[in-house]
């Protein structure tokens, strides 16, 4: 595709396009070929994944088996002063897509003009700051990035590897939209004539790859046409900066083609008639027949992979609810486990998924270092006389029409708050788990709402049971999941808007729930792995221990790949703190056009 560039004299050539030490990427099945398009599907702008998932190029990122973090933009690390300074190595000669090179003023660009500039970050972003510390960033030289903390940060690295490719921005194209730079004048006549009130209004409208095809980037792909067009497409980058075992140059493929259709159900029609060539986002696991009918995949040339989905489906119980009759008896561990017991998980596998889905305790997953097997066997059997023995001790009667009552008397019949989800804690599921809790005496009712309105009402407090998903791996670099430390702590959004605030606001967490924020305070500050290991999992017994969720079940995930589409390995950990598929290297995918759909076989029939 850059060859006839290149003879034109448009574009130098590839041994002057590479840094001097390109990271070497292996394929996962062999050397692939150059060219083709891959085909996506898309239903909103934000689909094309090219910030994020498709476009996942970090200081250091994770490795493929989903564990380790290993170099990316960055060819080494130091870690100095017990976890306070980290210094980052660049690659020298690594270019932007438009040739420029790649330094580290673009990252003291990210920090000094964009974190530190209160029109663009009116507040300084915390996901680097696991404890309510602060950092710094210096540029020594053009190749050094300096990380200082002012208290120690062990998980920096696991923090980089999850959203590090968010903290550089193209300093030598950026700067003419940023007032330290522009004449403000001037920034102010472009932003009125783009129908805008302000230059940060501008800047972050020039600084989105969707809205400005002409931002330069690092990725493998840029986008060439965006939204609102009905079909996206981004090319290779010419500059990308990374080789095969043979010195080629990646990324394989030509291009990515995103055609936008109007919901999940014409998507996933489109897959099945062989319309995509990889693809996970929107494909329903409830389709999973209909995906392996042979005639189906013979017509749509296809094969269909099946792995764990992102994270278990559960039910947050609110440990500081605002009914004071109702607070105690959530805070009781027996009336949880009494929930968790009384709902037959098997059945509801059959039942709603039809076998493609597990029994979860929602307490982590066995993809997660912290995780040990105990975590997910308390409470998961299906026992209604255990039930129902926990609920009389917790004093919850059943009254003359067979339901429970609460201590004073008045009937109990909370509500159940959900949304529709691709977490699988649908409507339909959830129907037989207050099925299940009404065969005990316990009368919910389930509430369906818009998403927006539903996460509000249970970050503000205002659920006691809400459906959802937690997360199953590597939550330390996410822990609001498992410690309360932010609104979106489901499970106690008053304990985490207290310490999110500094205790501004929100409700003083009791010391049961303080235990967990100091383990977790002490697990993000140390560099010792063995230290680390034993405070995750300290953490995440007392959950399994005290059953603060109600966990269901950790649904499959379908992943629908061509069969001209190569080097996408059989198994994948769908994960957004891994920003699947990024983990896997999409740069090392390509497609053979003289792939024979004979020798093609499902996962399913091997």
């Amino acid at each position: 595709m850059l060859a006839e560039l290149v003879r034109q004299g448009k574009l130098p050539p590839v041994e002057e396009r590479l840094p001097d030490n390109p990271p070497v990427v292996e394929p996962v099945e062999r050397i692939g070929k150059y060219g083709g398009t891959w085909r996506r599907l898309a239903i909103t702008r934000t689909d094309s994944l090219m910030i994020s998932r498709l476009g996942y190029e970090p200081l250091v990122r994770w490795d493929r088996s989903g564990r380790r973090v290993v170099p990316g933009i960055a060819e080494s690390w130091e870690v100095k002063d017990g976890g306070r300074t980290y210094i980052f190595h660049l690659r020298k000669g690594m270019k932007w897509s438009d040739g420029h090179p790649f330094t580290s003023e673009d990252i003291l660009f990210w920090y000094e003009d964009e974190v530190l500039n209160k029109e663009l970050t009116p507040v300084k972003p915390t996901w680097l700051m696991p404890h309510a510390g602060d950092f710094e960033v210096l540029a020594p030289d053009e190749l050094t990035v300096i990380f200082r903390f002012d208290i120690p940060n062990g998980l920096c690295p696991e923090f980089m590897a999850f959203r590090g490719h968010y903290i550089y921005q193209p300093k030598h194209y950026m700067k003419q939209f940023h007032i330290r730079y522009a004449d403000p004048k001037v920034l102010e006549r472009q932003a009125r004539e783009a129908g805008l009130d302000f230059w940060h209004q501008l800047y972050r409208r020039k600084a989105d790859l969707h809205e400005n095809p002409d931002l330069p980037t690092i990725r493998p792909w840029k986008i060439k046409v965006g939204p609102p067009a009905t079909r996206y497409i981004a090319e290779r980058n010419p500059y990308y900066w990374k080789v095969d075992p043979e010195g080629n140059q990646l990324p394989y493929i030509d291009r990515i083609s995103f055609t936008v259709v109007q919901n999940t159900e014409v998507l996933n029609l489109k897959a099945m008639s062989g319309e995509v060539d990889m693809q996970a986002r929107y494909i329903d696991p409830s389709k999973y027949t209909l995906f392996m009918d042979p005639v189906n995949r013979k017509m749509g040339n296809y094969r269909v992979l099946v792995n764990d989905g992102d994270g278990p489906s559960c039910i947050f119980i609110n440990q500081y609810s605002k009914n004071p009759e109702l607070r105690p008896i959530l805070q009781d561990r027996r009336f949880r486990i009494a929930l968790s017991v009384a709902i037959n998980r098997p059945e509801l596998v059959e039942l709603v998924y039809g076998g493609l889905a597990t029994p979860s305790r929602a307490v982590s997953g066995p993809q997660d270092p912290y995780f040990l097997p105990e975590f997910n066997e308390k409470y998961i059997e299906y026992d209604p006389s255990l039930a129902n023995r926990l609920l009389d001790e917790v004093g919850l009667r059943r009254g003359p029409d067979g339901m429970r009552r609460l201590p004073s008397g008045r009937k109990f019949r909370p509500a159940l708050y959900c949304f529709p989800s691709h977490s699988g804690a649908g409507p339909d599921m959830l129907q037989l788990v207050v099925d299940y809790w009404r065969e005990v005496g316990l009368d919910f009712t389930l509430n369906i709402e818009a998403a927006t309105l539903s996460v509000m009402r249970a970050s503000n407090g205002n659920t006691d049971f809400w459906a959802y998903q937690t997360e199953a791996l590597h939550w330390e670099v996410d822990p609001l999941w498992y410690v309360p430390m932010s609104p979106w702590s489901y499970y106690a959004p008053l304990y985490g808007r207290y310490h999110a605030t500094g205790g501004r606001s929100g409700v003083k967490p009791s010391p049961e729930f303080q235990r967990l924020i100091d383990w977790y305070t002490e697990m993000s500050s140390v560099t010792d792995e063995s230290r680390r290991l034993e405070l995750g999992r300290r953490i995440l017994r007392q959950w399994s221990e005290e059953c603060y969720i109600i966990g269901l079940v950790l649904q499959k995930q379908l992943t629908i790949v061509s069969n001209r589409f190569k080097n996408c390995p059989d198994h994948i950990i769908h994960n957004w703190q891994l920003m699947t598929p990024g983990y896997i290297d999409v740069e090392q995918f390509y497609i053979d056009e003289e792939a024979s759909d004979a020798h093609a076989t499902s996962v399913a029939e091997r």
